[in-house]
């Protein structure tokens, strides 16, 4: 109860309303672009003032956050804004011009705090209650998201697909490229993996759930010293299901919607593998498993897995391969939409050396089985 009344609290206060009003609302959440950053729960009300942590929202809006204990100082940072704020100070700085927060900035229980409504205002956003469903909504309109590795901090706009990056996380982000992004009310993850030294790897995501199909759109970009040297995407449509892939990938490669890049171990470009051309089969696929001597795929349309030896660019079904005659009859014109068969499919469970291990269950009397592929001759 404590808790219900507390967000009621909070929703309350930003927008004027008496404590009275406040005690009979409905628990809300606050959204920063239709996603949920969970700031109601962290949220505090004093003296009619609706504070969140300051780390929370910058990160949540797309800002590096470096901060100065010395000073008790924190510089937010992403292309086009940069704000400097201070505890115990309502004075803000934004691109280096005076901003008067509503309330000094205060360190509470160990966390730097802001003012939502003003706070949310130096950020660039701008905060509104959605009509029925009484949610505050933080609208964005250039939806930076935003990560980092030891010598790099990179930013990407969700609604431009702009790709920035700085040395230093306080540093002025310089502009590197654009990605052929889609734009979608969804937020994206976005990972960056080093490669090398001045070598990185960019992944943004938006992967959704939806009328029982998972959504992806995926976006990858190799960047080296600065330079974005190759951009692949792609957009799958495929059904739900709880499978994940059991083993580990140990190669670093980029997908697009037809092919497969592998990245070399010093950050350069490797084989290309053109699916189609190797495997005889079109249509959409994910990418199962990597390794340097082993790539394998699996086909929406039809759930087979496919594996590709690298070395001589040799195909294999292995659906075919490891299944008994009987079970391939079954399997040789399955549906890779139909759940049935989705709960039933072939899946890699354990590679030991030159061993795979893989397991499926049989359409016909639903028995499970564990299979074995050797990938070079016994």
């Amino acid at each position: 109860m404590r808790t219900s009344r507390l967000a009621a609290v909070v929703l309350a206060a930003a927008l004027g309303w008496g404590a009275s009003t406040a005690f009979g609302a409905e628990v809300s959440p606050i959204l920063l672009n239709y996603k949920n950053l969970d700031l109601a729960s962290k949220a505090t009300v004093s003296a009619g003032t609706t504070w969140v942590p300051l780390k929370t929202l910058a990160i949540g809006m797309g800002y590096s956050v470096v901060w100065n204990q010395a000073s008790k100082t924190a510089v937010l940072t992403r292309p086009g804004r940069q704000i400097a704020v201070t505890a115990g100070s309502k004075a803000a700085r934004v691109n280096g011009t005076a901003f008067q927060l509503a309330k000094p900035v205060r360190i509470a229980a160990g966390t730097v705090q802001i003012p939502l409504v003003s706070g949310t205002g130096a950020l660039g956003g701008k905060i509104a209650r959605e009509p029925g469903s009484g949610s505050l909504s933080i609208s964005d309109e250039t939806r930076f998201t935003t990560a980092a590795v030891p010598d790099m901090t990179y930013w990407v706009s969700q609604h431009t697909g702009e790709v920035y990056a700085s040395r230093s996380a306080s540093g002025k982000p310089a502009l590197l490229g654009k990605l052929p992004l889609i734009e979608s009310p969804y937020m994206h993850n976005l990972e960056i993996k080093t490669v090398a030294g001045g070598t990185h790897l960019l992944v943004l995501s938006d992967n959704h759930y939806a009328m029982f199909n998972n959504f992806s759109n995926v976006y990858q970009a190799l960047i080296r010293d600065g330079k974005i040297v190759k951009q692949m995407d792609f957009h799958l449509m495929a059904p739900a299901y709880s499978e994940n892939p059991k083993v580990a990938s140990t190669q670093l490669y980029m997908s697009g919607g037809d092919s497969v890049q592998y990245i070399n171990g010093d950050g350069s470009l490797g084989k290309l593998y053109d699916i189609e051309a190797l495997t005889g089969q079109s249509g959409a696929f994910t990418v199962e498993y990597a390794a340097p001597d082993t790539l394998i795929i699996r086909f929406v349309d039809t759930s087979h897995l496919y594996l590709i030896h690298t070395g001589t660019d040799a195909a294999v079904n292995l659906n075919k391969e490891v299944a008994t005659p009987e079970d391939w009859k079954d399997w040789e014109k399955s549906d890779g939409r139909d759940p049935y068969v989705l709960a039933r499919m072939l899946i890699l469970t354990k590679r030991s050396g030159n061993h795979l291990t893989l397991t499926y269950r049989s359409l016909a009397d639903d028995k499970s089985r564990t299979v074995t592929y050797s990938l070079s001759p016994e």
